[in-house]
Parts: structure tokens; sequence; C-alpha cells
């Protein structure tokens, strides 16, 4: 018997880049770069797909491409002092 959703492959994606502005949505062959996680992830049939994001505009795409749950998070775990962990956590709650 297969499980379905046993684990959940999540995706940080900040918009708040001081180095290159807006670089998880830049395209590259027309596609932003966010996608390219996404659908990397629903490739690998393990699990949901959680994109988690400051950014409406980011969850948008991530959802366009297929990711299985969105989570805006707040500005307090956005900061460039924010860890994966921090997110990870603030999205636990």
């Amino acid at each position: 018997m297969k499980k379905k959703n046993l684990f959940w492959i999540f995706i940080p994606a900040r918009s708040g880049s001081k180095s290159i502005k807006n670089k998880n949505i830049k395209l590259l062959n027309r596609i932003p770069l966010l996608a390219y996680s996404v659908i990397s992830a629903k490739k690998l049939k393990i699990g949901r797909v959680v994109v988690s994001s400051d950014s409406k505009k980011y969850l948008n795409i991530a959802k366009k491409y297929g990711s299985d749950f969105l989570h805006l998070r707040p500005k307090k775990f956005s900061k460039d002092s924010s860890t994966d962990l921090d997110v990870f956590r603030g999205f636990l709650r």
C-alpha cells in the first residue's frame, strides 16, 4: 500500500533580496526561478509541496506551478537575519 503525503517539501522564498531584487521570480527560459523549485519538488512525488513567502505575488506563482500549500509568513520571519529554521518554526505555529 502506497502512502501519500508522507513528507512535506518546504520551500522558503523571501521577496526582500538585497543583492538581486526579486531574484526568486526572475525569469530563466521564461519561467520564474521559484517555479523550478516547485516543479522539481512535484516530480519527486513523495509528499506535499509547501511554499512559504512574505509575498502574495510569489505565492501566486507557486500556486500556478502546482504548490499544494501556500503559507504567507509575517515580515518578522522574512528578515536578512531570519534562518530557514525560524521560517519553519513560524510555519508550524
